[in-house]
């Protein structure tokens, strides 16, 4: 792949990505460049929060991060892959809450 279209790629990411379906999620992730590293900014949308980001790693071909989400306790570890200029794919597994209950011996 040539030299511009490599860089092309990197730069693709930069911008702000909300779910294509406005009723699924409230989160919006803001990825800017900095001095020589990608930032993450992730806003739940609803109530303003703003989860921990951090663990950012680009491997030329995706960006990859972990949120934390203080108000709940939810971890997830996200993948951001441009797809086009207004497309990425965002893959992501999170944490969830049980209430479990001791089994009764028989």
């Amino acid at each position: 792949m040539p030299k511009r279209e490599k860089v092309r790629k990197k730069y693709l990411l930069i911008g702000s990505w909300v779910n294509g379906d406005e009723y699924a999620t409230e989160l919006e992730y803001t990825v800017s460049k900095g001095r020589n590293c990608f930032r993450v900014r992730a806003v739940d949308r609803y109530d303003g929060e703003e989860a921990e980001v951090y663990d950012l790693k680009w491997n030329k071909e995706e960006l990859t991060f972990a949120a934390y989400w203080n108000s709940t306790g939810r971890l997830l570890k996200c993948r951001l892959k441009a797809l086009s200029e207004n497309r990425v794919d965002f893959t992501y597994t999170y944490t969830a809450q049980e209430m479990w209950h001791r089994k009764l011996e028989s």
